[in-house]
């Protein structure tokens, strides 16, 4: 199941509309609508308001739809990259 129906299902079962969600997000219910279709991909922004509004674990979402992000790496991993990259 692709992200856009995933998001579709969570809209649909807190019972709103594309419109309401559409004006917390601030775009055109036609942009909603081309999100949930799979015609477009919300921005990171707009996926992390979905996620407030849905109650969804956004990271666990795109987990499920084979988008993996791995966590950052402690500052000491940057400080020794960046030590041997200066010698």
């Amino acid at each position: 199941m692709e992200l856009g129906h995933h998001l579709k299902r969570a809209r649909e079962f807190k019972r709103m509309s594309q419109h309401e969600v559409a004006e917390l997000l601030g775009i055109d219910q036609k942009t909603l609508s081309n999100m949930e279709s799979g015609k477009t991909q919300p921005s990171v922004i707009q996926l992390a308001k979905m996620g407030e509004i849905y109650g969804l674990d956004v990271l666990k979402l795109l987990s499920e739809n084979g988008i993996h992000l791995s966590p950052l790496p402690p500052p000491e991993i940057y400080r020794k990259l960046k030590k041997n990259f200066n010698s």
